[in-house]
C-alpha cells in the first residue's frame, strides 16, 4: 500500500467570497511519504538543505518585512510589491538580485520537481462563485480541495493506495460563519455537529465533495480519502508518525504551491510581478474552476 500525503494552502482573501474581481485559488502539493522524506532532504545549488530554508524567512529579505518564522512567499510578495517590481519573468532566468536569485530557487526547486506534484484551482472574476454561495470561507474552501482531492483519486491504485490530506489552517474572526458554527457545536454536540480537527467545516466538505466522483467512475471504486489536521492524520497511519516530516516546513510547501498558483494564473496588471510557466515544470497542474465544474 502506498500512502500520499497531500499538503495544501490558499491564496486570494477568501473572507470576501463576494469580490467577484478577486482573485481566489488553493494548491495542493502531494507525493509518497517516502519521497517526501527524500525531498526535503535536497540541497539547492547554494548548499542549504531545503527543509532548513523553509524554517526560516529568506535570509535576504529585510528584517522589516519578516513576520513569519518559517518562508512565508507573501512577505517577499509585499517587499518585491513595496520595492515596484513588477512583469512577467521566468525562474530559470531570475537575474542578479541576491532575493531574486534566493526565492526563485526555492520556487524552482518545488516547479521542477520530479516526484512532488502540485495542483491547483483558482477563480478570478464572477464565475462559478455560486458554488460558494454559503459565504462560508471554510466551506468554500473544502470544496475547493475536494474538487483537487476528486481529480486525483481515480489515478490511485484503489486496492492499495490511500490519499491523506491537509488542507491550510485558517485563523477567522469571531463573527465568520465558521467560527459560529464551530461554538454551536461544541455547546451542542450532536452526530451531525462537525467534530474536533475538522477545521470548522473543512475538512468535512474536502472529503464529501472529494468522494463525489465514486458513482461515476467505473467499477464505482476509488482510493481512500482522509483529511484533517497533520496531527490527527499522523494517528491514523504510522508510517507518517514515523516519518518526521516537520509540520512547519511541510506548511511551507504547500505555501510555495499556492505561490506558483497565484505568480503564474492570476491576471496581469500593473505593478503585478508574474511568472512564465517553463516547460520544466513537470509536475504542475493549474485550472481554472469551470475547467473541473463544467
Amino acid at each position: 500500500m502506498s500512502d500520499w500525503l497531500a499538503v495544501g494552502d490558499e491564496t486570494g482573501d477568501w473572507d470576501t467570497l463576494d469580490n467577484p474581481g478577486a482573485f481566489l485559488g488553493v494548491a495542493l502539493v502531494m507525493g509518497r511519504i517516502e519521497d517526501w522524506q527524500a525531498a526535503l532532504a535536497e540541497t539547492l545549488d547554494d548548499g542549504q538543505q531545503i527543509q532548513e530554508r523553509l524554517q526560516a524567512p529568506p535570509r535576504h529579505l529585510p528584517p522589516t518585512y519578516r513576520k513569519s518564522s518559517n518562508h512565508h512567499l507573501m512577505e517577499t510578495l509585499d517587499y518585491w510589491k513595496a520595492q515596484r517590481i513588477e512583469g512577467a519573468r521566468s525562474l530559470a532566468d531570475p537575474g542578479d538580485d541576491p532575493l531574486c536569485r534566493e526565492v526563485f530557487a526555492t520556487l524552482r526547486w518545488l516547479a521542477e520537481h520530479p516526484r512532488l506534484v502540485t495542483l491547483g484551482l483558482w477563480l478570478q472574476g464572477p464565475g462559478r462563485r455560486d458554488l460558494f454561495r454559503s459565504g462560508d470561507p471554510a466551506v468554500a474552501l473544502g470544496r475547493a480541495y475536494g474538487l483537487l482531492a476528486g481529480l486525483v483519486l481515480p489515478f490511485l491504485n484503489p486496492d492499495e493506495d490511500r490519499l491523506l490530506v491537509q488542507p491550510g489552517l485558517r485563523s477567522e474572526s469571531v463573527d465568520l460563519p465558521a467560527t459560529k458554527r464551530a461554538t454551536v457545536g461544541k455547546a451542542q454536540p450532536s452526530t451531525e455537529s462537525r467534530q474536533p480537527g475538522d477545521l470548522r467545516g473543512t475538512v468535512s466538505r474536502l472529503v464529501e465533495d472529494g468522494q463525489s466522483p465514486h458513482d461515476a467512475w467505473p467499477g464505482g471504486t476509488l482510493a481512500r480519502l482522509e483529511g484533517g489536521t497533520l496531527d490527527h492524520l499522523r494517528q491514523r497511519c504510522p508510517l507518517l508518525k514515523n516519518a518526521r516530516l516537520p509540520n512547519n516546513v511541510l506548511n511551507a510547501v504547500a505555501d510555495l504551491g499556492a505561490g506558483l498558483l497565484r505568480l503564474s494564473c492570476q491576471q496581469s496588471g500593473t505593478g503585478r510581478l508574474c511568472l512564465h510557466r517553463d516547460e520544466a515544470w513537470c509536475n504542475v497542474v493549474f485550472h481554472a474552476l469551470p475547467e473541473v465544474t463544467a
